[in-house]
């Protein structure tokens, strides 16, 4: 939640300041000692040293109280603009209201929408990076594999049953296609063997989902297909696996 923002510094007594964060505390407490405090940031505080940090009276969580009477009013009557002000809320009050309006400010929820995609874009890329390192260990591992046979005899007759051989025929020009296979028609048909996982058969192969995840990561080693094409091809594969 986005801090308020205090309408006249100058009229804040410097006894209601936080003095670890030196903001107003939304959420104040009091020690022993009548030192004012952010919940939060005395917390912290008390978990390295059962002092308070102003006069290194001993002081527990225990002990923390709540601000009461006089200097309870004089908090609450604090004036304070919306901590989202400079996102387009005008908001204006007291610092006591300032959590329920949090709770309605349509800029917060903006604030929060964008933190969630940001977050989001955040792990697709590092999902991304995870994949790009996968491809790259699995372009090792076929340079060490023994020279497979030629499996392509001019048909694209791919089917659920020999997706090995597929995958086989890709890994086997990984990076050098040969002039007579059409990569279109392969992307036809590993096209059509994802949308036959993806619908679930009942008489899918025993290790369908695994034969599929071998193809799609080969596709994605390849230099085979078009940029439109390999997008599809980490879709499915993220989609699935």
């Amino acid at each position: 939640m986005s801090a308020p923002i205090v309408l006249r510094p100058g009229q804040v007594s410097d006894e209601l300041i936080c003095s670890i964060c030196m903001t107003i505390p939304v959420d104040p407490v009091l020690t022993p000692c009548e030192h004012v405090f952010c919940r939060g940031c005395i917390h912290q505080a008390l978990a390295v040293s059962s002092q308070c940090p102003i006069d290194r009276t001993t002081c527990t969580v225990l002990q923390l109280r709540p601000l009461r009477g006089c200097l309870s009013r004089i908090w609450s009557n604090i004036q304070v603009k919306c901590g989202n002000h400079n996102d387009g809320c005008s908001w204006t009050g007291s610092i006591g209201d300032h959590v329920s309006h949090m709770e309605q400010c349509s800029s917060a929820r903006s604030n929060q929408a964008g933190s969630a995609l940001r977050e989001a874009l955040k792990a697709l890329k590092q999902n991304n990076a995870q994949l790009e390192m996968k491809n790259v260990q699995l372009k090792k591992l076929l340079q060490k594999r023994p020279n497979l046979p030629i499996l392509f005899q001019g048909e694209y007759n791919y089917r659920r049953e020999n997706v090995v051989e597929l995958s086989q025929l890709i890994s086997r020009y990984l990076e050098k296609k040969p002039a007579e296979i059409n990569a279109n028609q392969i992307f036809n048909c590993v096209r059509s063997l994802y949308m036959d996982l993806e619908k679930k058969f009942a008489d899918n192969p025993e290790h369908y989902q695994i034969d599929m995840k071998m193809l799609l990561a080969t596709c994605e080693a390849s230099n085979w297909f078009s940029a439109r094409q390999y997008e599809n091809i980490r879709n499915w594969y993220r989609e699935q696996f």
